[in-house]
């Protein structure tokens, strides 16, 4: 699964020491990091970058966003660039997970009710198992119901194809895009 995962750069040392475990879990978990979070480890670089600068980190992680399967962010540190990187991401229906510890509840994020986000406290001895259980549930959790109005033809054709596979209709087509979708790149 390609996973993007950032975290605030005005973090405190210890919180950044958590990005790391985050991130290295993610691979360990055999899901793929598709950006390297660590370029947004210094908030003096980047506030006083150019706006040329400022606008390329924010174009490039809209786009590594649209390319991700889930979004994984640390939220311990207030931060209104991971607020609107969240509601960037449900809009476009990628999955959330917000990562914080105990003393660092993000209070605006408690409000979020969709069935793409999870806000989940961690401890930094348990954070792999965490999201193992996180990606586990976001994976199973998003999926979009819509109606397939198909010409009697197809209709009988899938019906035949997914009876040969022993799977279901739904799951036929959404193996079939999945391929579709893994050859387009």
């Amino acid at each position: 699964m390609n996973i993007y995962f950032t975290a605030s750069a005005r973090a405190t040392p210890e919180t950044k020491i958590n990005y790391q475990k985050i991130f290295n879990s993610i691979e360990d978990l055999g899901h793929n990091n598709i950006d390297n979070y660590q370029i947004n480890t210094n908030p003096k670089k980047f506030y006083t970058s150019s706006d040329d600068n400022k606008s390329k980190i924010y174009n490039n992680a809209l786009e590594l966003i649209k390319k991700s399967d889930l979004v994984i962010l640390e939220v311990s540190t207030h931060s209104l660039t991971m607020g609107y990187l969240i509601k960037y991401s449900l809009d476009i229906k990628i999955p959330v997970i917000a990562l914080y510890t105990g003393e660092n509840e993000p209070g605006f994020a408690i409000g979020i009710e969709d069935e793409n986000f999870q806000l989940i406290e961690y401890e930094a001895s348990s954070v792999k198992e965490t999201i193992k259980k996180a990606i586990k549930y976001a994976s199973e959790a998003g999926d979009i119901r819509f109606n397939l109005l198909l010409p009697p033809k197809l209709s009988i054709f899938l019906k035949e194809a997914s009876e040969k596979e022993g799977i279901s209709k739904a799951t036929l087509l959404r193996k079939l895009l999945t391929k579709y979708k893994k050859e387009a790149k």
